[in-house]
């Protein structure tokens, strides 16, 4: 008869596993309970069967385990129980009479209300965790003990639970002296400490350290670098918080402020030393500036007086003596050096970018064309002179004759440059300028981003140094004798090319000849055709029309009036504004005013203003010799308004006048 089958053999085995095992029947009462279980619990397996679980265990009345086991018998679910549910377990002992660490399992058999109650010993897996557990706290006590930093561990209420021998150190207290306080004795009235407290405590994280005050048992502060988190063990939460002593750090930082502020003293110092140096350089330059106006410009003006006051007198004389013979020979030469200072003073406010400028829309090429001859004259039979037009360049906007005195001057000082003959080229063309470019060169100007007309002039002359290329702009700057230039030609075209919001480049080198390129801002649409000059036609007659002539210099009003009587106009006079007012202000007719711009008090642009609050419809004619805020027509001029440059011819004037008479306000 085999012996597995048999009962004695099923018995055998239940009782021989090395784990407890109790079934448990149908209405809870115990059917079978091996060895193990009896040995464990000190209750014979005859004590026990028969009997409900919580008969022979009273303490699982209403527990964990209980349920369990209906769990299993009523809808056949396993469970498993640690030994950490402490109400669920069972009063074992070991063989040497500890306590038995324990889990349960509870599954069900397949008999129908039938399960079984496994239990196994945990107590040398748990005692190795204990003990790990215990290795791994005194490595950290080790670690919190040998910290540099303090380190203090607090309770929900505030009471420190942990203090290392850094904290006790940093505060001055004994580290029993700590354990059981309120942070209040560290952190007094709360402040900082008291909203990282708060933000800890409502579940945030602190994501940074926050320096703030702390305070030592003798009352004195330490400024500490504070960084903390919250932790749960079992079911308390605590928050410990690293301090770190900055009060060394601090003082280093005092001491290098202290260090920037003397330092920043002494910049400051020598700052004012350099811009004082700096300053008397900026005079020394101006004076030497002077200086070579005094040569240059001087010298200019001197002999152009001469030609003017010799003829006058020579006129004078002639008029005395009833002698009429080659007058005008005499008033040409007088004319001719008047005409010449005024481009001389021209050149002057072109280099200060205060000449009144008119830009209009205009062809490059066809300006070129219409000047090659005069061109052509002025630089003589040993230097030839070439044109590369482009075929179709953009329309420029700038001011025509200003152009063409730079043109002038820009080949004058081509041909300067070659003594011994040579070849001057002119070139137009189109150039897109990109935003953000750096300078070509070290000490250039970046060009500003936008469409540009280009005109260059180029010769095959001596060339400059780059000592000479770099004063090239400078005022009263020439490489020239004392007479023979004023140093103001590549000034004044600077001048212009700023003042037209354009640009100018040189390229030089020693015996490779110069190229200058002017940039010019495109206009977008046509350009105008620029008319040539002819002869000048006689001077229109007025027709009795009423013009106010405002005037300051007493020589100037007196030869405007002059004109305008000849011209058939009633002229009526004012030295300044304010004398104007009360014939703005009249009844009496008046078809124009003529006013100066550089007025004593009101200036001739307010005069203006005030003359249209009365007569809207008044047209009025500004001269001006120099006005800082007439150099742009376009801004200074209103409808009805036009501008005319002393020195100006008297034709000019009135054609000008009549023009303006003769044309109805828009």
């Amino acid at each position: 008869m085999p012996i597995r089958g048999t009962d004695a053999y099923r018995s055998a085995v239940f009782d021989a596993i090395d784990a407890g095992l109790i079934v448990i029947g149908d209405g809870g009462r115990i059917l079978a309970w091996n060895d193990w279980i009896a040995g464990a619990s000190g209750i014979a397996a005859e004590q026990a069967v028969g009997r409900e679980l919580d008969e022979v265990f009273p303490h699982l009345a209403g527990g964990r385990l209980p349920a369990a086991i209906g769990e299993a018998q009523q809808n056949g679910i396993s469970s498993v129980l640690t030994h950490s549910l402490h109400r669920s377990m069972l009063p074992l002992k070991t063989r040497a009479g500890r306590d038995l660490v324990h889990n349960i399992a509870v599954r069900p058999l397949g008999v129908a209300g039938t399960c079984i109650v496994h239990v196994t010993d945990v107590t040398l897996a748990t005692d190795r965790d204990r003990i790990l557990r215990d290795r791994q706290n005194a490595r950290y006590d080790a670690v919190v003990d040998s910290a540099s930093d303090a380190i203090i561990t607090l309770d929900a209420s505030g009471a420190i639970q942990l203090a290392n021998p850094a904290a006790a150190q940093e505060f001055g207290y004994d580290a029993s002296e700590l354990i059981g306080q309120n942070f209040e004795l560290l952190f007094r009235g709360g402040g900082v400490w008291a909203e990282i407290w708060a933000q800890l405590w409502s579940g945030k994280v602190l994501t940074r350290t926050v320096e703030l005050i702390a305070w030592r048992k003798d009352g004195s502060p330490s400024y500490v670098e504070i960084s903390a988190s919250r932790w749960r063990s079992d079911a308390r939460y605590f928050v410990t918080a690293i301090l770190r002593d900055v009060n060394e750090r601090r003082a280093a930082e005092d001491a290098l402020r202290a260090l920037n502020q003397t330092l920043e003293a002494r910049v400051a110092e020598r700052t004012a030393e350099l811009l004082k140096a700096e300053e008397a350089l900026r005079q020394s330059q101006k004076m030497e500036a002077l200086g070579q106006l005094t040569g240059g410009i001087a010298h200019d003006f001197n002999n152009l007086l001469t030609g003017i006051i010799g003829a006058m007198d020579v006129l004078k004389r002639r008029v005395a003596a009833h002698r009429y013979d080659d007058v005008e020979r005499f008033m040409d030469a007088a004319v001719t050096s008047a005409k010449r200072a005024a481009a001389l003073t021209h050149r002057l406010l072109a280099f200060a970018r205060r000449q009144p400028l008119d830009p209009q829309p205009l062809d490059a090429n066809q300006l070129i064309q219409n000047m090659e001859e005069l061109l052509r004259r002025s630089i003589g039979e040993q230097v030839s002179l070439r044109t590369e037009l482009s075929a179709d360049p953009w329309p420029a906007l700038t001011d025509a004759n200003q152009l063409e005195n730079a043109l002038l001057n820009l080949v004058i000082n081509a041909r300067d440059a070659m003594p011994h003959g040579g070849t001057i080229t002119i070139r137009t063309g189109s150039h897109t300028q990109a935003a953000n470019t750096s300078p070509e060169k070290a000490g250039e100007e970046p060009i500003a981003a936008g469409d540009y007309t280009v005109i260059s002039v180029s010769d095959t002359g001596t060339g400059m140094s780059p000592e000479t290329l770099a004063r090239a702009f400078d005022p009263f700057f020439t490489t020239k004798p004392i007479g023979q230039g004023t140093g103001l030609g590549l000034s004044m075209i600077y001048g212009f090319a700023k003042q037209s919001r354009g640009h100018v480049r040189i390229e030089s080198a020693p015996r490779q000849g110069t190229t200058v390129r002017l940039y010019l801002p495109r206009h977008l649409g046509s350009a105008v055709e620029r008319i040539v000059p002819t002869a000048p036609a006689p001077a229109p007659q007025g027709a009795g029309e009423t013009v106010l002539l405002v005037e300051d210099d007493s020589s100037v009003r007196l030869l405007i009036s002059e004109v305008l009587r000849e011209l058939g106009y009633a002229s009526l006079e004012a030295s300044d504004g304010q004398a104007a007012l009360p014939m703005l202000e009249s009844n009496a007719r008046l078809d124009l005013m003529i006013t100066d711009v550089g007025l004593p008090g009101l200036n001739g642009r307010q005069l203006a203003e005030i003359a249209r609050q009365h007569r809207p419809d008044l047209k009025v004619l500004f001269v001006t010799g120099y006005a800082e805020h007439a150099t742009e027509r376009g801004e200074f001029l209103a409808p009805g308004m036009e501008m005319v440059t002393k020195p100006f011819d008297l034709e000019v004037l009135a054609i000008k006048i009549r023009q303006m008479i003769e044309t109805r306000r828009p």
